[in-house]
This record gives structure tokens, sequence and C-alpha cells, in this order.
């Protein structure tokens, strides 16, 4: 009995390793994304703190007061630099996503292909064999017969 053959075999396994591929690829942006994330929530806690040494100098030494407020400016412009660069991944991690479903889509096409060309072959060669029966069963009933 002849075997089954999908002969796009290849290209359901590229479609495989493409996958995961794009999952690796997804994990590694959303792990990137979660530490700048993370970076930006601690340049907010800097930033924080420079604003309440701004506010003690205003109380305590106003002549520290200048430099309290450069470096809250700098606190606040390297926080808007976290917060733009994690919005930035945010849509690569999306677009990541995106492309992880194509393939996982692509990869079902072609799983779903391959079962639709099985059932196929399965009912032709069902069929052939049918036939190869039916023909032995007429050579017999006809030898029967004709003794």
């Amino acid at each position: 009995m002849p075997r089954f053959k999908f002969r796009l075999e290849a290209a359901l396994s590229l479609s495989k390793r493409s996958l995961e591929e794009q999952q690796r690829r997804l994990a590694h942006e959303t792990q990137k994304l979660f530490q700048l994330q993370e970076a930006s929530q601690e340049q907010e806690r800097v930033w924080q703190f420079a604003l309440e040494g701004q506010k003690d100098a205003c109380q305590s030494s106003p002549q520290d007061l200048g430099l309290w407020q450069t470096f809250t400016q700098k606190q606040l412009e390297l926080l808007r630099q976290r917060e733009k660069e994690a919005l930035q991944q945010e849509g690569v991690v999306e677009r990541q996503r995106v492309r992880l479903l194509e393939a996982h889509q692509d990869r079902e096409k072609l799983k779903k292909l391959k079962e639709k060309k099985r059932l196929v072959f399965n009912l032709k060669e069902q069929r052939r064999e049918q036939a190869v029966l039916d023909e032995a069963g007429q050579i017999i009933f006809g030898r029967r017969n004709s003794s």
C-alpha cells in the first residue's frame, strides 16, 4: 500500500520553525519592554526624590535651590526619555504579536491542508482497494459459475 506524502512538508516544517522564532522574538521584546518599564519607574522615583529635595531647599537652604532645580529638570527629561522608549517598545511588542499571529495562521493553514490531503489520499486508497476486491470477487464468482 502506498504511503501518504505531503508535497508541502518542507513548507510546513519551515512554518513551524518560523512560529518558534516569532515566539522567541516576542519573549525577547516583551522582556525588553518589562526592563524599560522598570527603568522608567526607577527614574520616576529619582525625579520624585529631586522634587522633594527642591522643596526642602526652598524651605531650608535657598542657596541650593538652583542646583536642585537643575537636577530636577534633568531627572524629568530622563523620565520622559524612558517613558518614550517604553512606549516605542510597546509598539515593537505589538508588531511582534502580529507577526506571531501571522506565523501561527500560516502553520495552521498548512496543517489543515495536510490533513485534507491525507483524507483525500485515504479515500482514494480505500476506493482502489475496494475496486481490487470487487474485481477479485467477480473473478472468483465467474470461475465458480463456469465450472
